[in-house]
Formats: C-alpha cells, structure tokens, sequence
C-alpha cells in the first residue's frame, strides 16, 4: 500500500490521496479540506473530530511520512480552531544554505530603527523578518545547528540601522568582535566585573528614560540622534558573568532580567545568543519576556522545551543535515526558516564606523 502512495502522491494532489493514507495508518476523525504547496513540499488543511487532535496526529507522524514517501511530515494545530490543524508533507527536511540577499540592503544604505531586521526564508518561500524595536530575541541550538549564522544575519539588520545603538557582551571572544565598530559599547571575555558595570549602566539608562518618559507625560519612545534604539546582544548567554562567583552571576541575570522586562517601552531590546540551550541556562521568566524565540536543531527534548515551552520538542528533531534551519515562535505562531547565510567577508568594516552611535549614557 505504501510503494502505491508513494507512486501517486508524484503525479496526484496529496488531498486527494489523504483519505486512502490516513485509512491504512489508522487514523480516524479527519478530513482534508484544503491543500496548498510549499518551498519544501505540501502543507494540508484537516478538519477533526473525535478521537482526532493534534496531538494524536503527531503520533502519526512517522508512518504519514512512509505513506507519502516523503522527507518528513509536521503537524500544527489551529491556534484558534480545536478542530482544525496542518499537517506539512516536506519533501525534503530544509531549504538549504539561502544567501543573504543582495537587495536586504546591507549597512550602507540605512534604515530607520522601526525596520523589521531580514532573517531567512519560511516553508513557503516568503521572507521572514522580525520587529526588533522593543521587542528582544532568543536565538539557540546545539553546536552546528548554525547559531553564529543566524546571529549574525540579525546583526546585519541591526547595524544598517540608524539612530540604533548596540550594546554588546562577547563571553566567548569571537561572535561580536568582527563588528566591534559597530557597537557603543563591548565587554569581551566573560569577566564579572566589566559585565556587571555595563548591565548596570543600561538598566540605569532604562530607569531614566522611564522617568523622562512620565515628566513628559508620553508613553513611548521614538528613536533620534540623542535617544537612539538600544539594543543589548549577548552571546554566549551561558558564560555571562561565568568568571564570578554565585552572587555576581546571580546579580548578573537578574539585571539582564530587569533590563529586557522595563526596556521595552523606552525603546530597548536583547538578541541574546546560546548553544546550551538547558533550562539552567535559559532562565524562563526571561524567556517569557522574549517576544521572538528561534530554535535552531536541539540536541534533545529538554534543549527543544527550554526554547519553545514545555511539551514542544520539535527542534530536537531537526536533522544534523540541516544546518541554519529552525522553528521561529512568534506569540502563538510557529513556523520553520531557513536563516540567511552571510558569509563574514561581506561585514562591511567602514560603514559600521559611519553608522556607529556613540554611547547613551
């Protein structure tokens, strides 16, 4: 029965081959009502009924994927329909490398603060971009999961912005220096000391743009020469403040804490970067203020949970074959990206240093 599905879903609408798979896998209470194809095969509009949800489906992942003969099947439920959800048929498990594209107009053509910064290429071919102004980043995988790329496509969008400040704390001594010009302010090495003075410095500047905020009777701000975007990015999230002892570090992430859950009013965000994505690592009540989370391969659940949120394990799935992919949660929305790839040689040194602001405080 398979070697025939696999045969026709070649030549035939999977819609109309859905009744004949779900039937021989055992899958009772659905219905394809729609079918629309996608950059990496087919996505399927399914009514449900009892005893079928999401979350049965998902148990029927692998032998969709056997009937279909297809790379890989994904499921998501209707975030505001309990008896609708997607199943996606990949064809194959990614997009591939995509190259930061010539016309996202790199550090020497500016954009204003607002500009939502290019990430990558969804399922469906469209081009991913995220409203980094206020509004703070999670970006986290496994060794090879294409972290550094990924962070530094976002970083390419942020620095070709005007009236955009980056701050920035470089544990790891290699991610943040190729764009030291760039930045008001970079602590490099994971010292307590000069991590601690610089959170301390932002989250004072935080306070004090709040407090210009309520004499001027304004609820929001709006970025100029003198009150630039502020944009905190840190990698590796794990390491900061690592060389100290527990009282520092402790103090350390709370003050990364209260920097990321005041800033957002007064124009301040975080990208915060990590491949050790655990949950001692990612701090959830953090994360709960992050309002982009990007979860690139995981190397298991617990990884793929810390990111995403309980109970979502979907990134510990990604194959090690698909480097830069990963799952973007959005609020309620999650949708696969294939993050753009920017090769180093094209960080361009002399715009950076025309663009650069000097620092706030």
């Amino acid at each position: 029965m398979s070697l025939l599905l696999r045969g026709l879903s070649r030549v035939a609408s999977p819609q109309l081959l859905w009744p004949t798979a779900a039937r021989e896998v055992g899958l009772l209470g659905t219905r394809a009502v729609g079918c629309r194809p996608t950059a990496l095969g087919w996505a399927l509009t399914l009514r449900l009924r009892p005893p079928a949800t999401a979350t049965v489906l998902d148990a029927y992942v692998e032998p969709l994927a056997t009937a279909f003969g297809v790379a890989r099947v994904r499921v998501a439920a209707d975030p505001f329909r309990a008896d609708r959800a997607t199943v996606a048929l990949d064809l194959r498990p990614s997009l591939g490398a995509v190259a930061y594209p010539d016309d996202s107009r790199l550090v020497w053509l500016p954009r204003v603060s607002a500009t939502p910064v290019p990430l990558g290429i969804d399922e469906d071919g469209e081009e991913v971009r995220l409203p980094l102004y206020g509004s703070s980043l999670l970006v986290a995988g496994s060794p090879g999961s294409g972290k550094s790329t990924a962070l530094r496509t976002v970083l390419a969008g942020l620095a070709g912005q005007r009236d955009t400040a980056l701050v920035g704390i470089d544990p790891k001594r290699v991610e943040l220096t190729p764009w030291r010009d760039r930045f008001s302010a970079l602590v490099v090495g994971n010292e307590a000391e000069p991590t601690l003075r610089l959170l301390r410095d932002l989250v004072a500047e935080v306070q004090h743009r709040a407090t210009r905020l309520a004499d001027q009777g304004l609820v929001a701000v709006h970025p100029d020469a003198e009150t630039p975007a502020l944009v905190l990015v840190v990698d590796e999230w794990a390491e900061l403040a690592a060389d100290g002892t527990s009282k520092q570090r402790a103090e350390a992430h709370d003050l990364l804490r209260r920097f990321v859950s005041l800033g957002r009013a007064v124009g301040c965000s975080a990208v915060l970067a990590t491949q050790r994505p655990t949950s001692d690592t990612v701090d959830t009540g953090t994360r709960a203020l992050l309002a982009h989370r990007l979860a690139l391969r995981c190397g298991d659940r617990w990884q793929s949970e810390a990111i995403l949120g309980q109970g979502n394990d979907q990134a510990a799935r990604i194959p090690l074959s698909s480097p830069g992919w990963g799952l973007l949660a959005s609020g309620p929305d999650l949708r696969g990206v294939q993050v753009y790839d920017l090769d180093p040689s094209r960080i361009p040194q002399q715009q950076c240093r025309a663009l650069a602001v000097p620092s706030p405080w």
